[in-house]
């Protein structure tokens, strides 16, 4: 089976899910992860990779995290999922822009820093928020999982 997580930038959230997913090493699962809007915000969005890479560190998943980041969604990436995870709304609205859905992905409400409700204001903040939508995301893929688990993955 596999699952691809879709957020906008593939920089924060789907690297999260991919990595935390990854480091469960369930057996007979793979995932993926991109960005709806990936490429036009690749360059900017490289200082933001890397405090992904340190927050994954602090809990011990770094290694389980692809070597890159800015992966574009494209139709041929979508079609290899059995479960497509978009992050947000906004997300799956962006989604419709570039690609079809067979199935109707699972659309989550995780919040991206600097979206309304996630706008820091210190880098302090900023820290808090990205802790807290590392933690929001590791509890959906844990739902997801057992989900799967029980035989009910869509």
């Amino acid at each position: 089976m596999i699952i691809h997580f879709i957020c906008r930038g593939n920089v924060f959230r789907s690297i999260i899910a991919e990595a935390y997913l990854n480091s469960l090493e369930l057996e007979d699962l793979s995932v993926l992860s991109s960005g709806a809007v990936a490429t036009s915000h690749k360059t900017q969005n490289l200082a933001n990779h890397g405090l992904t890479l340190e927050l994954l560190e602090q809990h011990g998943l770094r290694g389980f995290a692809k070597a890159d980041y800015g992966d574009q969604l494209t139709q041929s990436r979508l079609d290899k999922a059995d479960i497509t995870v978009c992050l947000n709304q906004r997300v799956y609205d962006d989604c419709l822009r570039c690609v079809t859905f067979a199935a109707v992905p699972r659309v989550w409400s995780v919040t991206d820093i600097g979206e309304p409700g996630r706008i820091p204001a210190t880098e302090a903040s900023a820290r808090i928020y990205r802790e807290e939508t590392y933690q929001e995301i590791v509890g959906k893929v844990d739902e997801l999982v057992a989900d799967i688990l029980r035989g009910n993955p869509a």
